[in-house]
């Protein structure tokens, strides 16, 4: 079943979510978790369940993505723990606990969060969301036969006909197993295709992260000039997009294989980002 549409008419809870979606979207992760707590706030004081779930899942997706998915748990739990909640917004926020049990290093409860809800039978985007957390929690369980097996619980097709950001998230999935079993030049051509899938969903960080992904992949396979590509690329959107750290994490890499690559060209290109990046830095600070 398709989880039900909100149905949400006060405007101090749209106005936190709108400002949650809009921060999320520019990458401001932290930003939209904080906006989506105050939705839950405002859902609380409505003692509206379903606009509690909706807000808990969108926090928890934030927090997790600020690599602080110990915080997400709490409201989800708080919203399951409601009886009013229908069985398709239940299976959405299990779908959300089973993902950040996977990204806070608990595998074991991110799998039963996910059988929990598969078996609620979920619309087809959930269902993907559903085993790509249990794929996975079998690779952080060293168990890349198992992760890929998770993976074919939906076909070729069923996947193809998904929003393009879940196909990406599948593709990286598809890489990380890849990197596990020692195929570098698999992962890399995964994170390729999720470069491009991030970029077709207009969602330009994890686009940029996907290259910087990339990178580190050609650099595994020997692929020096295609790594340095990639870092260069990366670190120039992270900055375009006001991602600063980010980008002079990518850049330094960028600057390390340049050296080993010996290419005076693109060692010069690297250099000329680094100042481009210093003289942005130095007008920003007057």
């Amino acid at each position: 079943a398709t989880p039900p549409a909100p149905r949400f008419t006060d405007a101090d809870w749209v106005s936190h979510v709108t400002t949650g979606r809009g921060a999320y979207e520019r990458g401001d992760y932290r930003r939209a978790a904080e906006a989506y707590g105050r939705a839950q706030q405002r859902a609380r004081a409505l003692d509206d369940a379903d606009a509690l779930a909706v807000a808990a899942v969108n926090r928890a997706t934030a927090w997790v993505a600020a690599d602080q998915a110990a915080d997400a748990l709490a409201g989800l739990d708080e919203a399951l723990a409601d009886a009013r909640i229908e069985s398709a917004r239940r299976a959405e926020l299990l779908v959300a606990a089973a993902r950040a049990e996977q990204a806070r290093g608990q595998p074991v409860a991110a799998l039963e969060r996910a059988a929990a809800a598969l078996k609620l039978k979920p619309a087809p985007a959930l269902q993907a969301q559903a085993l790509l957390a249990k794929s996975g929690a079998e690779l952080a369980q060293e168990n890349p036969a198992a992760a890929t097996r998770a993976l074919a619980g939906m076909s070729a097709k069923e996947w193809a006909a998904l929003p393009d950001s879940l196909q990406a998230e599948q593709a990286e999935m598809r890489a990380a197993i890849a990197a596990a079993e020692k195929k570098p030049a698999d992962a890399l051509a995964r994170h390729d295709e999720a470069v491009r899938l991030w970029k077709k969903a207009d969602r330009l960080p994890e686009m940029a992260r996907a290259l910087a992904a990339a990178g580190r992949q050609a650099l595994a396979a020997d692929d020096l000039a295609g790594a340095a590509d990639r870092f260069y690329r990366s670190a120039r959107s992270l900055w375009a997009q006001g991602l600063r750290p980010e980008a002079l994490h990518v850049l330094e890499e960028g600057v390390a294989v340049a050296e080993r690559l010996g290419d005076e060209s693109v060692a010069k290109k690297m250099g000329e980002l680094f100042v481009t990046f210093q003289a942005e830095q130095r007008l920003e600070q007057k």
